[in-house]
């Protein structure tokens, strides 16, 4: 019980943005949250899934040709993209990264970094209006 309790806790490290954009008058695909949403142990390993929350906080609609992705980063090493579709005013999508690690690795060991680009060129009207709420950090 007490194992699971220090895992638990230990998992839900938050260190991302936490201030919205105030004064954006555009589209603005900002990064709102990254948590673990389940451990599964397969192994020596446990198989970590981590949902990564981009939310159009802007108030335009990106155009459905918005080509935009987030990094993820493990220990300041780029490891993985995941593609984000366009997005409406107040809309959210959900990306899932899931990666593996020893079940003896201690918590709060494994550093992640996910950054919101978009691909050149943006398509006119498209553009982040608010670039400091395009990067999330989370300690697993």
């Amino acid at each position: 019980m007490l194992a699971v309790f220090v895992l638990a806790s230990s998992l839900l490290v938050n260190t991302g943005p936490t201030v919205a954009a105030m004064g954006c008058s555009g589209a603005d695909p900002a990064i709102t949250s990254a948590a673990v949403t389940s451990t599964k142990q397969e192994g020596g390993l446990n198989a970590i899934s981590v949902g990564i929350t981009v939310q159009n906080r802007g108030t335009q609609g990106q155009a459905s040709d918005v080509l935009q992705s987030v990094l993820v980063y493990q220990n300041d090493v780029k490891i993985d993209r995941k593609g984000i579709p366009p997005l409406r005013p107040g809309q959210s999508y959900t990306a899932t990264y899931t990666f593996r690690r020893s079940t003896e690795a201690n918590a709060g060991t494994t550093n992640l970094r996910f950054h919101l680009v978009m691909a050149k060129p943006v398509p006119p009207g498209n553009e982040d209006c608010d670039l400091t709420n395009d990067s999330y950090r989370l300690k697993v």
